[in-house]
């Protein structure tokens, strides 16, 4: 049919002429519809449902913009703009909890739609929405699964390590207390859970654990030791030589998430917030609940087949008999992380955060396949500042373009033509799936005019005898009102193996900055897949500041706690190692970081510092006993080494639950910092005690 009769008789395909062989040819083949509504075999198609916009939202945020650069503009801090920039925040979360619920129940009240249509074929569901809506979800599922099933782990673990119910009771019912607080404070606090800060019960639970073990084995050990002490002296001195270095520890692990805060990611920020506070709970409650209750109980001494006296012996054997092999496996190990840590990179594909069984995984998978892409990108393109006319984009959904007359930039054979060469060459990127703009509308014009190009005349046609409905899906999306802007929309193919976002985007500006003549303020590149590649992006500097902050502060630490440069020096090295070894294999493995791996270093650090502080600590106090390195190193390991043992293989076991969640980074952030753990052990029951052999940083031995 020609325009002009398309005009005047517009055929749709539940009309009873239609032949609906040709109609699926159209589909197949269209500029339109291809890929879009109907995959290239015509074997799927889709219904694409675009959300209601929400406008109170929006002019929230804006409003927020606009107090937040008064309040920067301001010389003096201004009281009542602050107020305003504290109510505009209310406004908006709780516009924004009334949007989640609204399309938490859309989605709810469309998956419950599409059970009736199972029986025509697989069925799926995709999108952005929808994948909020299930990351919601996940985090619940995550919250309830992990806590129960690090609470499952700490029973059999902690039941394995102490053989008494007391032993299982105490640590769980002190981790409980520690939990049900703290939920509450954040609840107080509106602190909002998010998926990077999904897991912060189990953390809790973790180092809650790891700090109510240390006072038990001590218990334990003061109590075989001094059989004539009562109940109340042994918590007394249990106490007193524990609270030092459990203080120095959970505060090494506090400054590790607050570390987080230097991030340019919020939820980020937040889950650092959020640990900071809870570990604070975890020390105060661990140091004032456990003591008093245990002063109701009868002593108890330690276990005398505890499996991990032998254990940790064989550690210290092994560190005095084979020195030379533990300084040449280390620098084997620092070489190993820092090329794997050279490989490091931040591209991955978001598809990759689910696993395959997931619903979220299928529907991306079929969109990126079949239906043109997931992650929208948009380029916006200006009329020269040159041009006359030149005015605000507005991209209204209903423009009407009624007056024949206008003289926007865009809407000209020369300037269309212009466009549809920025079309086409996006069309011919392997990464990019589906691209859509007035140039779409203009191909199907052309085929319309027996595949001859468009005159002017036939672009007035194409404006003012269209059906309204057709006129705003191909024109009113894709074109300003004053026709001086114009917008191409594309869908980056989230599945394309090997993806690099920032080289998309950079080839795609240098190619219309070099090929097409735009100057840089004509363009723009926006959409979810830029603030995604923004996101990455960040993550480098994010992961330099936050290890950054963690160890300097840590060294500072050491330095207030042992006075001496030199025991600071050998302390770090530990740490160091185990932080570079889970880089490292994040760089071999070739997994990029993301908002969760980014994490897992100063997080590893701040954990691992533990040990370090524990066994130096208590490797002082035996050499100041013993004046011999060689037995302070043996006695050291008898004692806290226990301590030691169980709160890492306490620390891992939980962490590995992580491994069960549905989302990917969770898995690796779970897998990662028990290989951080690992190593932290095996470098504070060999490396350390080596390096004190070897560099005697408490002086000569006595019988020197």
């Amino acid at each position: 049919m020609s325009m002009t009769e398309l005009a005047d008789d517009l055929k749709t395909i539940e009309d009873d002429s239609i032949d609906l062989l040709l109609a699926k040819e159209e589909f197949k083949s269209s500029a339109l519809y291809s890929e879009l509504l109907s995959s290239k075999d015509a074997k799927i198609t889709a219904l694409q449902v675009s959300l209601d916009p929400t406008p109170l939202y929006d002019e929230a945020v804006i409003t927020r913009y606009e107090i937040i650069r008064l309040i920067k503009e301001s010389p003096t801090t201004d009281l009542v703009l602050n107020e305003s920039l504290e109510a505009i925040n209310i406004k908006i979360q709780n516009l924004s909890d009334q949007e989640t619920v609204r399309r938490d129940e859309l989605i709810d009240s469309v998956r419950y739609l599409l059970q009736d249509y199972k029986g025509y074929g697989s069925v799926y569901l995709g999108g952005t929405a929808m994948i909020a809506s299930d990351m919601i979800s996940f985090i619940e599922s995550d919250l309830l699964y992990f806590g129960m099933g690090v609470l499952i782990m700490f029973v059999l673990t902690l039941g394995v390590v102490f053989k008494k119910i007391r032993w299982v009771a105490l640590p769980l019912g002190c981790s409980f207390l520690v939990a049900f607080f703290v939920v509450g404070f954040f609840g107080w606090m509106d602190w909002r859970v998010t998926v990077v800060s999904s897991n912060f019960i189990s953390l809790l639970l973790i180092i809650t654990i790891s700090l109510t073990i240390h006072l038990i084995v001590r218990y334990q050990e003061l109590a075989t030791k001094n059989s004539s002490a009562t109940q109340d002296e042994l918590i007394k001195n249990t106490v007193e030589q524990m609270l030092k270095p459990c203080f120095y520890t959970a505060l090494t692990t506090m400054i590790a998430f607050a570390s987080l805060a230097v991030s340019d990611i919020k939820p980020v920020i937040d889950f650092g917030q959020m640990m900071v506070a809870g570990i604070l709970f975890a020390f105060v409650f661990t140091f004032a609940i456990l003591p008093s209750v245990m002063t109701f109980l009868e002593r108890t001494p330690s276990n005398e087949k505890d499996f991990s006296k032998g254990l940790t012996l064989y550690f210290s054997n092994f560190t005095e008999n084979n020195g030379k092999t533990i300084l040449t496996l280390t620098a084997l190990l620092i070489v190993l992380s820092l090329t794997g840590m050279s490989k490091l990179t931040v591209e991955n594909r978001f598809i990759d955060y689910f696993k395959t069984s997931t619903e979220i995984y299928k529907g991306m998978e079929i969109l990126d396949t079949q239906l043109g892409g997931t992650a929208p990108l948009d380029i916006i393109l200006e009329a020269p500042d040159d041009f006359s006319g030149d005015e605000e984009e507005t991209f209204d959904d209903d423009f009407g373009f009624e007056d024949a007359s206008s003289n926007g930039y865009w809407w000209n054979t020369i300037s269309i033509k212009r466009l549809e060469g920025v079309h086409d060459y996006l069309n011919s990127l392997p990464e990019i799936g589906k691209v859509l703009s007035v140039a779409s509308g203009i191909k199907v014009a052309e085929e319309l005019n027996d595949g001859k190009a468009l005159s002017e005349l036939d672009l007035a046609l194409v404006k003012n005898m269209l059906p309204d409905d057709i006129k705003e899906t191909l024109l009113s999306s894709y074109i300003s009102e004053d026709e001086n802007q114009v917008r191409i929309s594309a869908r980056v193919l989230e599945s394309t193996e090997g993806l690099n976002r920032n080289e998309l985007l950079e080839n795609i500006s240098n190619t219309l900055e070099n090929k097409f003549n735009f100057e840089e303020d004509e363009y723009r590149l926006t959409g979810l897949a830029v603030l995604y590649n923004n996101m990455l992006q960040s993550l480098f500097s994010s992961l330099i500041g936050t290890l950054g902050i963690v160890f300097g502060v840590i060294s500072l630490m050491f330095l207030v706690l042992f006075r001496s440069f030199k025991l600071t020096a050998i302390g770090m090295v530990p740490n160091l190692l185990a932080a570079g070894v889970v880089l490292g294999s994040m760089g071999w493995l070739s997994i990029p970081l993301d908002i969760m791996t980014i994490t897992v270093a100063a997080i590893s650090v701040g954990m691992a510092v533990d040990n370090t502080i524990h066994y130096i600590f208590r490797f002082k106090l035996e050499f100041e006993k013993t004046g011999d390195y060689n037995e302070s190193m043996q006695s050291s390991h008898q004692t806290i080494g226990r301590a030691m043992f169980y709160t890492s293989m306490t620390i891992i076991l939980g962490f590995m639950v992580f491994m069960t969640s549905n989302f990917i980074p969770s898995v690796y952030f779970g897998f990662f910092v028990s290989i951080a753990m690992i190593m932290a052990l095996l470098g504070a029951l060999t490396l350390l005690p080596q390096l004190l052999l070897t560099f005697k940083p408490f002086g000569k031995e006595a019988n020197y």
